[in-house]
């Protein structure tokens, strides 16, 4: 391990410890902080394996993402990490977070390797939004947009064509009443009956 992998490990293990603690005496943010701990873990493993190809001059060139196919929605939802800025410090407001922010936030401001490695490899830029993005801090590297390769034009479905509107529809036609016979027109005597 060379001191640039050693160093991140350090200091994102001991996120990981953070995390684990606190999950431990938690349990309302015990499965919030389960996820961050496997994002942190992978990063880390992804970060050395990046930094050992980019040292022994294997680095893969950065590749351009092609548009995914639509898949169909999961039938359970799968648990997500929130996304805004410094969601897992303001969550947690715990200092030994807060602590491993401004270490890792120092670490990326003040090692030259690092910089080299990172115009080196674009891909570890984006590696690292995801822990940079939970503890609010600024990368190093401004990150570029993500690139995506140019989709094809999808041909329009052609629009059936509507029929012709009339005016607004006639108000439904009531027939007329019978007039009412008069009391002139009964009998005599019916004329009188009580009602």
């Amino acid at each position: 391990m060379t001191p640039l992998t050693t160093n991140f490990r350090t200091i994102l293990d001991g996120l990981k410890v953070t995390l684990g603690l606190i999950a431990h005496r938690d349990a309302r943010v015990r499965a919030l902080l389960t996820l961050a701990w496997y994002r942190i873990h992978r990063t880390i493993n992804r970060f050395e394996r990046l930094v050992a190809l980019w040292q022994s001059g294997k680095l893969p060139k950065p590749r351009i993402r092609a548009p995914r196919a639509k898949r169909p929605a999961p039938t359970t939802p799968t648990p997500r990490l929130p996304s805004g800025q410094a969601w897992l410090v303001r969550r947690l407001q715990d200092h030994h977070v807060n602590t491993r922010a401004s270490q890792l936030q120092y670490f990326l401001a003040h090692t030259p390797e690092l910089a080299a490695f990172l115009a080196a490899a674009p891909q570890a830029n984006r590696l690292l939004r995801p822990v940079c993005r939970m503890l609010g801090i600024t990368p190093p590297v401004p990150l570029p947009p993500r690139a995506h390769a140019p989709r094809p034009a999808r041909p329009r479905p052609k629009r059936r064509p509507r029929p012709p509107r009339s005016g607004p529809p006639a108000p439904p036609t009531v027939p007329p009443r019978a007039p009412e016979p008069s009391f002139a027109q009964y009998p005599l005597g019916l004329r009188f009956l009580p009602l």
